[in-house]
């Protein structure tokens, strides 16, 4: 492995980021066309060469997902296939099949449940068969069966009894994401020295928020204490015991908020929600998620890891592709540009 190559890739990458001025622009474009047709001046031109004359923005973001998923490829080929890097492309098929269950959920009808699951990510490390099968399941029973013996049979199980026992999405969502945590943080263990350090730094509070989230989504469900505990065991979070026990055992909502309190700005992110377990719990994901993308921006200025800065760029290119999908949705609805602006939070 060339680990110097990996490390200036890293920062060749960084170095073609959008800026906010880039972002403001492609805000401001009349029409999803004109939108790609901006974003084809810039190191996104290879993924939208291939799109149809008139793209929807699903089309259009299917294809800036399928810019990262083959750049954090070729950094698996490059580093020898990374436990830690493939770890984190397991999201990636997590998120997949989350896409998946979720549809089955909402019983999409088969042509509209093939749109909505990118399997983009599984096809590049041939992974496409379980999907194909999981695709062709009438109801969750074959659903189950067509998993079974794969890395999905456990986060498919328990997401599918979340969700038969509260009747929330969300419980689906919650079940992919933290299995997907559990896979790489047992990668980040495994490592020695700074690169752990750094790693374990840059994702802490995003690791903090989701078990935070676990324990408000539980209680919005009305989950007893002894469930909640199970449910953040496999979450290696950093929130001071006294300050999850006072959450655990808070009553209401108002409890709960006057607990968190105690931790914000110092274990997890600063929210402005206050109204219901589920108005936080949304907000902790996705600032928990901005901070991880924070803390690596500024691992750019300290860290020498090849390894650090390769996860570094995956984080900061999905940070950007989201940012990018959602500009294109918003254009695609007809939002005003300061309204789209603020929702993605540039």
């Amino acid at each position: 492995m060339d680990s110097g190559y990996v490390y200036a890739l890293a920062f060749s990458v960084k170095g073609r980021l959008l800026g906010r001025r880039d972002l403001e622009e492609l805000a401001s474009s009349k029409s999803v066309e004109d939108f790609v047709a901006a974003l084809r001046a810039t190191h996104y031109f290879e993924a939208l060469t291939s799109l149809p004359q008139r793209p929807n923005a699903r089309v259009v973001e299917r294809a800036l997902w399928s810019h990262l998923y083959r750049y954090h490829v070729r950094l698996l080929r490059l580093t020898g296939w990374s436990p830690v890097l493939w770890a984190l492309y397991e999201r990636h098929l997590f998120r997949a099949m989350k896409a998946l269950v979720r549809g089955m959920a909402s019983r999409l009808p088969q042509e509209d449940l093939m749109r909505e699951v990118d399997t983009t990510a599984a096809e590049l490390v041939e992974e496409r068969d379980v999907f194909a099968r999981a695709l062709a399941s009438r109801d969750f029973q074959e659903l189950l069966g067509s998993v079974r013996g794969t890395r999905f049979e456990g986060p498919v199980t328990r997401a599918l009894a979340l969700y038969e026992r509260t009747g929330d999405p969300a419980a689906i969502d919650l079940e992919f994401d933290r299995e997907a945590a559990a896979g790489f943080t047992r990668a980040i263990g495994r490592l020695r020295g700074w690169d752990r350090r750094w790693l374990a730094w840059a994702f802490e509070w995003h690791l903090n928020s989701l078990a935070v989230e676990t324990v408000l989504r539980g209680k919005e469900w009305g989950f007893e204490q002894a469930e909640l505990r199970r449910a953040i065991e496999g979450i290696r979070f950093t929130v001071p015991r006294q300050v999850l026990e006072v959450l655990l055992e808070s009553k209401d909502v108002d409890e709960v908020s006057r607990a968190l309190q105690l931790i914000e700005g110092k274990s997890v992110p600063r929210i402005s929600a206050r109204s219901s377990y589920g108005e936080m719990a949304g907000e902790l994901r996705e600032r928990g998620w901005r901070s991880a993308v924070e803390r690596f921006r500024k691992l750019y200025l300290t860290s020498v890891s090849h390894l650090v800065l390769a996860v570094g760029s995956l984080m900061l290119i999905e940070e950007e592709v989201r940012k990018l999908a959602g500009i294109c949705a918003g254009i695609e609805l007809g939002m005003p540009k300061n309204r789209l602006l603020e929702t993605i939070a540039i």
